[in-house]
């Protein structure tokens, strides 16, 4: 099926409708009768909960870098799915249905029969979780069956490029490499060790992915008009680091001001060679610079059995992130629930999860459709509102109350993730991140939270 410009127009107009002064709604949507007779607006058609369930498709993947993420992003939108339909009633008097989870286990997988699967079970709406190349390679066929799309974990700007057409369907909720090559930038410009390179010099180790293409694109553009530049910059295919004394020696040919490494767990046996090397007869570090870790490469490497491998301190000027604010009690209590072992992997990406399904089912409750089109229009809306609330409960009853009082409310939902607003490309513009540290035993402690914004 072909989307057509009068369906994005049709869609789009039922989004803006969920925005405007909600006047002239019938009784059908009064609990328990009783309420005071209204006066019926002069204009516009009666408003009301359309009596169809909302039904979400989600895409997950169990290679590469996703791979570390698989589990809590997949239970994070259970959970989500769980709270909705039993403890908040659902939506629209249905159960939201989170249909069974596809999970690519290879890169170049042919996405096209699993959208159709979705969209003949009447899905409007896909969370995805995968790879920069293979959502892009999705969009066409998202885009045909008229979904939107909300993606947890890419950052890459490859998404984004003209070409890649998503008619207004797909958005992001992690800083994209924009923000990321924004903040890394801005810390090797305001580096000032006397044992490190001049200001604005990067080194750049990644995995040889789009993203990892696009985070290094971006780092130039940032660093260049401001007299910084790469460095050093070595590709690496996934899963294959090689020889980590010779990337080790490329680094230290020009030391940086900073280190970005963008890959996986293979950065902590190559910071250990990296600090090993500029030891001196004393054991004292002779070069030594901040170095930036990606949220794959954010681990607890004391748990792992690599730790008796590390040289003691080699983490200790590390900073590694991970996208969302500080976790909560209840988010980590709900996901301890389902298994222990987050208690050594972490928590990253499952706040996004948790959120995804909960913004969209106040996105069609905004709406008041769950067509995909008024579903992505509304999306940005729900996150800005003049009515803050925490959770699904709490911001759909704003939302129905308000409706019921032949009013209207807009709401500013602040879940899982903390403070987030969408930009002019439903990319994420303001949020929060968890930046993360180690002791000189290697140990990671405790994350903390700092707000983002993306550069103007």
């Amino acid at each position: 099926m072909t989307m057509t410009r009068r369906d994005l127009v049709r869609g789009l107009g039922a989004g803006v409708l969920g925005a405007v002064a909600l006047s002239g709604c019938g009784d059908g949507l009064r609990r328990g009768g009783g309420g005071k007779e209204t006066t019926p607006g002069p204009t516009g058609p009666e408003l009301s909960e359309p009596d169809v369930p909302l039904v979400i498709g989600q895409i997950g993947a169990n290679y590469g870098r996703m791979a570390s993420f698989e589990e809590a992003i997949a239970i994070s939108l259970d959970e989500a799915r769980i709270d909705v339909n039993a403890r908040w009633g659902g939506l629209f008097g249905h159960e939201v249905a989170l249909l069974e989870r596809h999970v690519m286990e290879k890169p170049g997988e042919d996405l096209g029969p699993v959208i159709q699967a979705f969209a003949d079970s009447g899905a409007t709406c896909v969370i995805t979780s995968i790879d920069e190349e293979s959502l892009t390679a999705a969009m066409p066929a998202l885009v045909e069956a008229g979904m939107v799309v909300i993606d947890v974990f890419t950052s890459g700007m490859s998404v984004r490029d003209p070409e890649v057409q998503t008619a207004n369907l797909l958005v992001r909720l992690s800083p994209n490499d924009q923000i990321l090559a924004a903040q890394y930038g801005e810390a090797a410009l305001s580096a000032s060790s006397d044992r490190g390179g001049d200001p604005g010099t990067v080194a750049y180790v990644s995995e040889d992915t789009a993203q990892g293409r696009s985070l290094a694109h971006e780092l130039g553009e940032f660093l260049h008009p401001n007299g910084g530049e790469i460095v050093s910059e070595q590709f690496y295919p996934v899963g294959d680091f090689g020889d980590a004394k010779k990337r080790v020696a490329k680094v230290l040919t020009t030391p940086p001001a900073l280190l970005v490494f963008n890959g996986g767990a293979e950065a902590a046996p190559f910071l250990s060679a990296l600090y090993e090397e500029t030891l001196d007869e004393g054991q004292r570090p002779t070069i030594e610079f901040p170095k930036r870790l990606s949220p794959a490469a954010t681990l607890d490497y004391s748990q792992l059995p690599v730790a008796e491998d590390l040289a003691p301190k080699c983490l200790a000027s590390a900073t590694g992130y991970e996208p969302g604010s500080d976790i909560t009690v209840d988010h980590q209590n709900m996901m301890l629930n389902r298994s222990s072992d987050f208690l050594r992997e972490g928590y990253a990406y499952s706040q996004q999860g948790y959120d995804a399904f909960t913004m969209v089912c106040l996105a069609a409750q905004h709406a008041l459709s769950v067509t995909g089109t008024a579903l992505a229009a509304a999306l940005p809306a729900i996150l800005t509102g003049a009515e803050g609330c925490p959770d699904y409960g709490t911001c759909r009853g704003v939302m129905r109350t308000a409706m019921e009082a032949d009013g209207k409310a807009t709401i500013s939902y602040t879940g899982r993730m903390g403070k987030l607003e969408l930009g002019p490309h439903a990319d994420a513009r303001i949020g929060e991140l968890r930046e993360y540290s180690w002791s000189e035993a290697n140990v990671m402690e405790a994350g903390r939270a700092t707000g983002f914004e993306a550069p103007q």
